[in-house]
C-alpha cells in the first residue's frame, strides 16, 4: 500500500485514474484476504450470522408465532429482506470501521481517504453475492422461482440502497472521527430500524393493523414509507420472492405505486450520497489531526 501511494507524492491532483483504481484493488483485496484469515471456515463466516439469523427469527416468528402459516415461502421472505437489511448495515459499519482503522493511511497527504469508504462497499458487496447465491440454492430446493418482470425492481431497489447506504456512511463516518458516539448510536439506530421495515412482517400487516385499530390507512402506510429502507426492502421482495408475481402475493405485500418510489428513491440516494461526499471532503481535511 504505501508503495503504491509512493508513486505520487506530489499530493491527491497528481492520482490519475489508473492509480485510484490500483489503491482500491490493494484496500479491497488487503480486506478480503485478511477477513477470515486463521479461521478454518473462512469465508463462510459470511453465510453464518445471516442463516443464524434466518434460523431464529423463522422458527419465533414463523413457527411460534405463526407468521408461516400465512406468508407463502415464509423463510426466503425472511432472507430477502436480511439480505438487503444487512448489505444496508454492513456498508455503513464498513464506513465507519474502515476510517478508524485506516489511520496511518489518512496521515499520508497523497492518500485519497474516500476510499476507504468505497472499499467497504465493495467488500460488503462481495458479502452480499455469497447470501444471494444461498438464496438461489433455496429456490432451487423449494421449486419456486421469481419472476422475469419482477426482477426489474431489483435494479432501482439495490441502487437505491447503495446511493443511500453510501452517503449515510460517509456523513456518519465523518462526524465519528470527531464524536466517537457516532459509532455506538448507530448500532442502536440500525437495531431499531430493522423493525421499522417489512422484514419479519409484510406490508399487509402493517395495513391490517391501522385498520384494525381504526387509525387512516393513508396516512399510516405514508408515514411508514417515509422510511427509505422501507421501500428498499419491499423492492427486494417484489424483485425476490417468488408468491410477489402471484395477484395474492402483490395484494397482500405490497403498497400501490413501489415502481416510482423506488425511481424517487434512487434520485433521491443520489443527492444523499452527493450530500455524503461533500461532507466527508470538508471534515475529512482534520482527520490526521484526529486520528
Amino acid at each position: 500500500m504505501q508503495s503504491v501511494i509512493q508513486k505520487h507524492p506530489s499530493g491527491v491532483r497528481a492520482l490519475n485514474l489508473g492509480l485510484t483504481f490500483e489503491l482500491l484493488w490493494v484496500l479491497v483485496s488487503r480486506e478480503l484476504r485478511g477477513r477470515y484469515r486463521g479461521s478454518y471456515l473462512g469465508w463462510a463466516w459470511a453465510l453464518v450470522r445471516p442463516l443464524v439469523m434466518l434460523a431464529i427469527y423463522g422458527l419465533i416468528v414463523g413457527v411460534v408465532l405463526g407468521a408461516a402459516k400465512s406468508t407463502p415461502d415464509f423463510m426466503i421472505f425472511i432472507f430477502v429482506g436480511l439480505i438487503s437489511w444487512n448489505l444496508f448495515a454492513s456498508i455503513i459499519n464498513g464506513s465507519i470501521s474502515s476510517v478508524m482503522a485506516g489511520s496511518s493511511l489518512i496521515s499520508k497527504a497523497s492518500f485519497p481517504r474516500i476510499l476507504l469508504p468505497i472499499a467497504a462497499l465493495i467488500v460488503a458487496l462481495v458479502d452480499a453475492m455469497f447470501q444471494m447465491a444461498v438464496l438461489v440454492l433455496a429456490y432451487v430446493i423449494v421449486g419456486s422461482w421469481p419472476s422475469l418482470g419482477g426482477l426489474a425492481y431489483l435494479i432501482p431497489a439495490f441502487l437505491g440502497l447503495v446511493f443511500f447506504g453510501l452517503g449515510l456512511g460517509l456523513i456518519l463516518a465523518s462526524i465519528n472521527v470527531y464524536i466517537r458516539d457516532v459509532n455506538f448510536l448507530t448500532e442502536v439506530v440500525l437495531q431499531v430500524g430493522f423493525w421499522l421495515c417489512p422484514i419479519l412482517y409484510s406490508y399487509g400487516l402493517v395495513v391490517r393493523g391501522a385498520e384494525a385499530y381504526g387509525w387512516p390507512v393513508g396516512l399510516i402506510t405514508q408515514v411508514y414509507l417515509l422510511n427509505p429502507m422501507a421501500s428498499v426492502v419491499l423492492g427486494f421482495q417484489k424483485a425476490l420472492w417468488p408468491p410477489a408475481s402471484t395477484p395474492e402475493g402483490s395484494a397482500f405485500s405490497f403498497p400501490g405505486l413501489l415502481d416510482e418510489r423506488l425511481l424517487v428513491l434512487v434520485f433521491a440516494g443520489l443527492a444523499f450520497l452527493a450530500l455524503g461526499v461533500w461532507t466527508f471532503h470538508r471534515l475529512s481535511r482534520n482527520f490526521a489531526q484526529e486520528l
